[in-house]
C-alpha cells in the first residue's frame, strides 16, 4: 500500500473536503476531495495522481489498485468500490491521471460525521 488516506466529512457539509497524500516510495502525490451529493445517499470522491520531479532519473509509477470506502466513525465499512487503472502508468513529469467514484453514504443514525478512506495500491518501476 503507498497511500491510505482517510477524510472526516460531515453529513450535512455541502462543500468539498479536500485531502492530499504523498504515495510512498516516490515523488507521486494523490490530492482529491468528497463532496456529499443532492439527495443526502451519496457521495463523490475525486482523484487526482501527479508526478512532479526534478530528479534526473524517475521510475513510473504504476498503481495497480484504488480502493474507496465509506464507513462510520466507529470503523464499520458501509460501501466500496475497487478502481482498476490496468495499465496506465503514472510518469515522472506527464500528463495526471484522474478517477473518481459515487459511494453510497452510512445512515447518518443522529451521527455528524462518517469517513471516507482512499487506499493506493502499486509500486514504482
Amino acid at each position: 500500500m503507498q497511500a491510505d488516506v482517510q477524510v472526516q466529512v460531515k453529513y450535512n457539509d455541502k462543500r468539498p473536503v479536500l485531502f492530499r497524500a504523498r504515495l510512498e516510495g516516490g515523488g507521486a502525490t494523490v490530492r482529491g476531495s468528497v463532496l456529499n451529493l443532492p439527495g443526502g445517499e451519496t457521495a463523490l470522491v475525486l482523484l487526482h495522481f501527479d508526478y512532479n520531479t526534478d530528479a534526473d532519473i524517475a521510475l513510473d509509477e504504476l498503481i495497480s489498485q484504488i480502493v474507496v470506502s465509506t464507513s462510520h466513525r466507529a470503523g464499520n465499512e458501509f460501501s466500496r468500490v475497487t478502481i482498476d487503472p490496468n495499465t496506465v502508468p503514472l510518469n515522472p513529469n506527464r500528463a495526471p491521471l484522474y478517477y473518481s467514484a459515487t459511494l453510497y453514504r452510512p445512515p447518518r443514525n443522529g451521527r455528524s460525521l462518517y469517513i471516507a478512506r482512499i487506499q493506493v495500491f502499486g509500486n514504482y518501476e
